[in-house]
């Protein structure tokens, strides 16, 4: 396992969080995520979830985000 760290843009609530919280859980591979206002944690297999499907999952769910 490995934790991956995030800053994201574009988040102002607790619904934000949620939001981006339920993303990240929904990419295969990802075991536990920690979201605040602006970044976020991420635990995750490095064999099956990639860098590029836990941003990509947050771009889609309209926020942009960049390993920290």
């Amino acid at each position: 396992m490995e934790s991956l760290n995030l800053q994201i843009s574009g988040m102002s609530c607790g619904h934000c969080v949620a939001a981006v919280d339920k993303a990240l859980k929904g990419v295969k591979g990802v075991s536990g995520t920690k979201v605040e206002i602006g970044r976020a944690t991420v635990t995750l297999d490095p064999q099956v979830a990639t860098v590029d499907k836990v941003l990509d999952a947050v771009d889609e769910a309209g926020y942009a985000a960049n390993v920290a």
